[in-house]
């Protein structure tokens, strides 16, 4: 991970809260990938989502304001404020559950992702995109900034662009995920200028500020210093029938049923990523089954939204 830029969720924000699917299944792409599928604990033949309510929300001010945003309510000795500021903003943008507002669960979830799991910092989450003024229609859910090592052992850079799709049916919102990413792709250019000329204002650290420029901004005539890579999150109804099983019964059942969606869905997202032309990029996806996918991401918004989680 870039060791320049901090990252903004809490530590351990994720931790016990979701249990990951061990399996062998690869993309096969030309760059970078990672292909994880979670699930969240169950309780009484359910998905138990409490945990991820109060995760989120403990971590709502760090996905609705930027470092420097952050810094400033420090210094004015205002933090316990800052959760219910970023209530309050996310309020005016829109209804809980509005898709490209930041008030929709799988634009919250991309950005905890690609920070917990990938190690990606953010840069700029969908909130931020939404009012920042040069976004001009801009469809990413969240902008993150990625090192690693590339074949020459040389630090290489990736700036992450996040989408993604919650919907009853997995194939579903794998093809809803990728007519994100290939508007993404097709306004790219704005939002890597979008970027560019606005990143700095959120950060303070110099540091940070001097790593921004570095690697970001570039200099008069040239590109910045990151490839492209698309970070993706994809949420879908698990539909198991639980009548007449004990705990350990179900608990097995949704074992080997997400083994064989993974198993069976592998493919066709690389596929997807293949005959899209999108191979040159790489690719981390990110996925979680829910009871009910659209119900369940309305109530887990609404939830948050108003507060009503348990510390």
């Amino acid at each position: 991970m870039a060791e320049d830029i901090s990252r903004t969720l809490k530590k351990k924000s994720l931790d016990g809260i979701f249990n990951e699917v061990v399996h062998n299944e690869k993309l096969e792409i030309s760059n970078n990938e990672e292909l994880r599928l979670f699930y969240l604990a169950v309780r009484g033949n359910k998905f138990y989502t409490e945990d991820l309510q109060t995760a989120l929300y403990r971590n709502i001010g760090r996905y609705v304001f930027s470092r420097a945003a952050l810094e400033d309510f420090h210094i004015n000795d205002d933090d316990d404020s800052i959760i219910s500021q970023a209530l309050k903003v996310m309020s005016e943008n829109g209804e809980f559950d509005a898709k490209g507002t930041g008030n929709e669960l799988g634009e919250m979830l991309i950005y905890a992702m690609l920070e917990e799991m990938l190690g990606a910092r953010k840069l700029m989450s969908r909130v931020e995109i939404d009012s920042n003024p040069l976004s001009n229609g801009s469809e990413c859910e969240s902008i993150h900034l990625l090192s690693g090592t590339d074949s020459n052992g040389k630090i290489s850079y990736e700036m992450v662009f996040g989408a993604s799709n919650i919907i009853g049916d997995i194939k579903d919102a794998i093809d809803n995920a990728f007519e994100e990413i290939e508007r993404i792709e097709k306004h790219g250019n704005k939002d890597i200028k979008m970027v560019e000329k606005t990143a700095l204002s959120g950060f303070y650290n110099k540091s940070e500020i001097d790593f921004i420029k570095k690697h970001i901004i570039p200099e008069p005539g040239k590109s910045g210093d990151y490839e492209i890579a698309y970070g993706v999150f994809l949420g879908y109804t698990l539909g198991l029938n639980s009548t007449g099983l004990s705990s350990a019964e179900y608990k097995e059942k949704v074992n080997r049923r997400l083994e064989l969606d993974i198993k069976q869905h592998a493919s066709y997202i690389a596929n997807k990523i293949i005959t899209k032309g999108l191979d040159g990029h790489s690719f981390y996806f990110y996925i979680l089954p829910f009871n009910d996918a659209e119900t369940d991401k309305k109530e887990i918004m609404e939830h948050i939204m108003k507060g009503e989680v348990t510390l």
